[in-house]
């Protein structure tokens, strides 16, 4: 009995430390999906829309940059265009005096600081007068560039980048000279400083870089222009000119975003926190619920052990008594002896009846109701107590009506219950012939 009871409080102790195992890896298991998965689930939602909202106002403010290069680099080349036609028209007066023409070119290149000269060429594009004598009888523009502006009779800007002065780099813009008879006499050259645009687009708009490319891909103007595998460009074209301005996109990350980002992590874990806190409580509630349930099941089972355990331990000595006593009967014939082994013999049966009911709580079984007829388990008993009657001299009598009377129950327990109930009726008679 010692030895099981100590099992039993084994089993419990194992029992525990299960429960406790289990309850840590619920803990963990309910914090990660009610906290951490959903945390770490919007994080990146809100993330990636913060990356692709970022980048679009990055591209916006590239594009918002590059709109105000195109129309300052357009404005440059449009009123460059305009001017030079315009004094085109006063071709008769270059043609009459040489020193008035280099009077006209110097007054045209002093009055704006973007020129960096002004030249008269003729028809095969050679510097015929200008402010700069060292180019005089150079070729300052290609042929295909004097086809262009003989074809649309218009200002054309040259497609190459100009190198010869060692202070700043320059590109070229000329217009066609034009007789009455609208045919080609010669051209009228400006050189634009880059220098100079390069100072205003900064002016524009600091901060930002930008390369500017002719239509063969030749850099002409640039700023802060470091290309990185990483870094993304937008291209804005030219109206005036086909060349492609190309910006790029800002890497640095807006502070506002950042700290929004960081507000809504903050918040969403306040709330999957709080969340998960109520959840806890709503378990831990049940779980009590449960735990006392489990309690009051483990007493049961205890006592049943006990009480099985106690049985046992009953049931051994009586068994050795109870053989003892019939070989007493057997070699005491006498009246009186017999009388008083009689005695001895009921007890000892009532005895160990109220230990085999004990054994009945070592094995609780699941209550299964079923419908049965109650005439059926009595005439199951009937053979059980008629010989209990004999064995008491008691006579019996069944008064069973015919029709079925059907109950839901459980059958051994019915069967108990009426085998009980014989017993009280025939307990008078016993005591009355005891």
């Amino acid at each position: 009995m010692h030895y099981c009871l100590i099992n039993h409080f084994d089993i419990l102790e194992k029992k525990a430390k299960v429960v406790t195992n289990m309850k840590t890896r619920h803990k963990f298991t309910t914090y990660l999906l009610i906290v951490i998965l959903p945390l770490i689930f919007l994080s990146i939602i809100y993330w990636m829309h913060l990356e692709r909202s970022i980048q679009k106002e990055r591209q916006e403010q590239a594009k918002w940059a590059g709109t105000v290069y195109q129309e300052y680099i357009d404005q440059v080349i449009s009123e460059t265009k305009k001017n030079l036609e315009l004094l085109s028209l006063s071709s008769s007066v270059l043609y009459m005096d040489d020193k008035k023409t280099e009077l006209l070119l110097k007054w045209i290149k002093d009055t704006d600081s973007r020129y960096a000269g002004v030249y008269w060429l003729n028809r095969d594009g050679v510097s015929i007068s200008g402010t700069n004598k060292n180019f005089n009888h150079y070729y300052l523009i290609e042929q295909n560039d004097i086809e262009r502006a003989v074809k649309t009779q218009k200002a054309v800007v040259a497609g190459t980048k100009e190198l010869h002065n060692r202070d700043f780099n320059y590109f070229s813009i000329f217009a066609p000279i034009l007789d009455r008879d609208k045919k080609v006499q010669g051209f009228l050259l400006a050189h634009i400083r880059l220098d100079h645009m390069k100072k205003r687009l900064k002016m524009l708009s600091p901060g930002h870089a930008f390369i500017l490319k002719t239509k063969d891909k030749t850099r002409i103007l640039d700023i802060n222009a470091e290309r990185s595998r990483n870094s993304t460009w937008v291209d804005v074209p030219l109206t005036e000119v086909d060349w492609t301005l190309s910006v790029k996109v800002p890497d640095k990350i807006n502070t506002n975003n950042m700290n929004v980002f960081i507000m809504l992590v903050f918040f969403t874990f306040f709330f999957t926190h709080m969340i998960y806190i109520i959840v806890e409580e709503l378990i831990a509630r049940r779980n009590a619920k449960n735990q006392k349930l489990l309690i009051e099941r483990q007493k049961i089972d205890f006592v049943g052990t006990l009480a099985a355990s106690t049985a046992h331990e009953i049931k051994n000595p009586l068994t050795g008594i109870k053989g003892l006593v019939q070989l007493l009967v057997e070699k005491h014939p006498e009246e009186q002896d017999q009388f008083y082994y009689s005695v001895i013999m009921k007890e000892i049966e009532r005895i160990n009846s109220i230990v085999s009911e004990f054994l009945i709580l070592e094995k609780p079984m699941t209550q299964t109701l079923s419908l049965y007829d109650i005439r059926s388990i009595i005439a199951e008993l009937r053979p059980i107590i008629e010989s209990e009657a004999r064995h008491f001299n008691i006579e019996v009598e069944w008064n069973i009506i015919k029709e079925p009377i059907r109950v839901h129950c459980t059958k051994d327990q019915l069967k108990q219950v009426i085998l009980n109930i014989a017993k009280t009726v025939s307990r008078p008679w016993k005591l009355g012939k005891s």
